[in-house]
């Protein structure tokens, strides 16, 4: 019995606060440097050297929304793709790419709007296809959805979702 008592008060007596600032090896406990007054590294804080090394000012990053020109990818649900080079100008949107379904690729057109962060397109191809966009931007993500009028008179709706970037 006197051997386990002995062994209880070892057990408590190491695993004391105490015990972990003067014996540890770094295993289980951590040290607060910056709390000791032993330790003098010349600053006031943790986050002056934060304070003191970092540029005051941050470049913008710059916003599709604004930019004269950026790029458009949409993936429709039908399997097809639309790649877009955009401008804009006195609020309007405007641009060309292509739109690909399996290994066929053709030119578009496109032209739109930006209202907040609704932006529409109509984009059109040479062999009669149109398509009407409705799309919801946030930061660089593009969804919304989408019809498409065929040269014989069917039409098409689905959603899409893309990118939209500089």
């Amino acid at each position: 019995m006197r051997g386990t008592i002995t062994i209880l008060i070892l057990f408590i007596v190491a695993g004391s606060p105490a015990a972990a600032k003067c014996c540890s090896l770094g295993g289980g406990a951590s040290y607060n440097f910056l709390g000791d007054p032993a330790v003098d590294i010349d600053m006031d804080s943790y986050d002056e050297f934060v304070r003191e090394n970092v540029p005051a000012s941050v470049a913008a990053v710059p916003d599709v929304k604004t930019a004269a020109t950026s790029r458009l990818r949409l993936n429709l649900l039908d399997n097809r793709s639309i790649h877009l080079l955009l401008s804009q100008a006195e609020g309007r949107i405007f641009g060309q790419g292509n739109v690909t379904q399996g290994n066929v690729t053709g030119p578009v057109e496109a032209t739109g709007t930006l209202q907040a962060n609704k932006l529409s397109l109509d984009v059109t191809a040479p062999g009669g296809e149109f398509y009407k966009f409705g799309l919801a931007a946030e930061g660089s993500t593009v969804l919304g959805d989408y019809s498409l009028a065929m040269p014989d008179g069917e039409r098409l709706t689905g959603t899409t979702e893309g990118k939209w970037e500089i």
